[in-house]
């Protein structure tokens, strides 16, 4: 029941912690930002994630935070719909999950296999609650109109048993984890780091007389974060948070698909997609994992952004969808035995880096974005650019790791 626990839960946090907070236009100042802005709730999830991994031990405690926060969840999504609770309350199963997983190298990849699928799946999940309406209108239209939710009680539901049950099975305390202040230094920097730089790009963002033209470059400001982050952490569990920023540079080169709400068999179709391909993932990683070729997969993915143009594009479709996926899960996975406190701050990287690595083009209802680009070649040499960077800071992620596994000691 503890391992079906660690998967439910872990499913549960990766749909959570994905926020979908909008920066209000036009407000700037550093309280708009950091209350309105999506990157100020997935700081706060972030550090309560982590601390939840490194303080919690008693499994009692484990079981009462965990059905709390998913009755946090389960509230927000059908009483109160609050995003900032959400996504904080995510953070704290995330850790809870991170701390059940501890014992054995099955269940770590079972909570990474889970939490990939939840945060890969967010979109495919909220389009199932408009049965026909197109998900770009979903901002305009009224409560009654949206439907209600499903998925997300039910799964609050299950974890809230499963988390109960846990605690009668296995009672006493998990193994010791790591309370290093470098530990905690890590924590603060990716946190605080990744917020700042968030509100620094939304501000530029609405400065700028070019909209998001020209700065995607902030993005890149990122990578030294999280590489002193991996540092900071003592022995080995840089490692994670390296395999964190290698997954979340590759998913912003990842394209895009666009599927009917209405046929819903085509959206659980991808979520089975992604399921069989994170599981795929996940297993070979346990079998053959060697984190080196994790990395040189997702670098590929991130070369294969470039093909724009039709057929060619259907290989990127490809990778997103199937080898991304797989890849990422196998990378995590092949990383492990990892600590609780590395592990959590590792998978709730993705999801807490707000910052766009990656130029974006698209359209609203009626003006495409670009329009008032009058030079044709820049979004191309842009993108040649920044899917440059992203893949040249993959490689570097790499060989990070295998520096860490080399020079460093397991803890």
């Amino acid at each position: 029941m503890v391992t079906l626990g660690v998967l439910l839960t872990g499913l549960l946090a990766g749909l959570s912690m994905q926020s979908d907070g909008i920066d209000i236009l036009g407000d700037t100042s550093v309280g708009g930002l950091l209350l309105s802005s999506g990157g100020g709730g997935v700081a706060v999830a972030l550090i309560l994630a982590s601390g939840t991994a490194m303080v919690v031990r008693r499994r009692s405690v484990l079981a009462g935070l965990s059905i709390a926060a998913a009755v946090v969840i389960g509230g927000s999504a059908l009483l109160f719909s609050s995003d900032f609770a959400e996504v904080m309350a995510g953070g704290v199963l995330l850790g809870c999950s991170a701390v059940q997983a501890n014992s054995t190298r099955v269940r770590q990849a079972l909570l990474t296999a889970s939490f990939l699928l939840g945060l890969l799946s967010v979109g495919a999940v909220e389009a199932l609650q408009h049965s026909a309406i197109p998900r770009r209108y979903a901002d305009y239209l009224t409560e009654s109109d949206m439907g209600t939710p499903v998925v997300v009680p039910v799964l609050c539901v299950l974890v809230m048993v499963a988390a109960a049950w846990a605690a009668r099975a296995e009672q006493g305390e998990s193994p010791a984890t790591d309370r290093d202040i470098r530990t905690v230094a890590a924590i603060l920097l990716v946190a605080i780091g990744g917020l700042l730089l968030n509100m620094v790009f939304v501000f530029s963002m609405f400065q700028s007389l070019y909209g998001f033209g020209g700065r995607w470059y902030y993005g890149l400001f990122v990578v030294p974060v999280l590489f002193a982050a991996a540092g900071l952490l003592p022995g080995r569990g840089g490692v994670m948070v390296l395999a964190g920023t290698a997954v979340l540079l590759t998913s912003t080169t990842t394209a895009g698909v666009g599927i009917s709400v209405s046929a819903r068999a085509w959206t659980l179709g991808l979520v089975a997609v992604t399921a069989i391909a994170v599981a795929a993932g996940a297993a070979l990683g346990l079998r053959w994992g060697r984190p080196l070729i994790g990395v040189a997969v997702l670098a590929v993915v991130c070369v294969t952004a470039l093909f724009e143009q039709p057929p060619l594009d259907n290989v990127h479709y490809v990778a997103t969808l199937i080898v991304f996926p797989a890849a990422a899960a196998y990378l995590y996975v092949a990383c492990t035995p990892a600590a609780p406190t590395p592990s959590t701050l590792g998978l709730a990287i993705p999801a807490a880096i707000t910052v766009p690595m990656v130029v974006t083009y698209g359209w609203t209802s009626y003006t495409p974005l670009t329009s008032a680009l009058t030079d044709t070649s820049w979004p191309r040499v842009e993108l040649w650019l920044s899917t440059g960077g992203a893949c040249v800071a993959v490689v570097l992620a790499g060989l990070g790791m295998w520096a860490l596994n080399r020079y460093r000691t397991l803890l």
